[in-house]
């Protein structure tokens, strides 16, 4: 699974990055990068998962949209206090628990 964090300048989300690398199981070999907005929309096709940082999450129906020829490709804003909080393991279950809807 290949996971993108994004946020203004791509830099605030290196932190929330190294934790949610240190919170994935042995069983979870997925590929998490960090880009700034403008990076992102060049490269979003290669994703799985666009995730948010909460100071651009009023862009996700932008992010949305970009993402709409991307079949399979889910965004989602992170949870501030998550974020705040650099809680990789709760950003990761906000994934785990959309991968589990989906398969139903």
């Amino acid at each position: 699974m290949n996971i993108l964090l994004v946020c203004a300048c791509g830099s605030s989300t290196s932190v929330v990055l190294q934790k949610m690398k240190e919170n994935l199981t042995s069983d979870e070999p997925w590929t998490i990068e960090a880009k700034s907005l403008s990076d992102a929309k060049k490269v979003m096709g290669k994703y799985d998962y666009v995730l948010l940082a909460p100071q651009i999450r009023y862009q996700i129906k932008t992010v949305q949209s970009l993402a709409e020829p991307y079949e399979g490709l889910t965004v989602m804003n992170i949870e501030p206090a998550d974020f705040g909080r650099c809680n990789g393991k709760a950003i990761l279950d906000q994934i785990r628990r959309s991968e589990q809807a989906k398969q139903k």
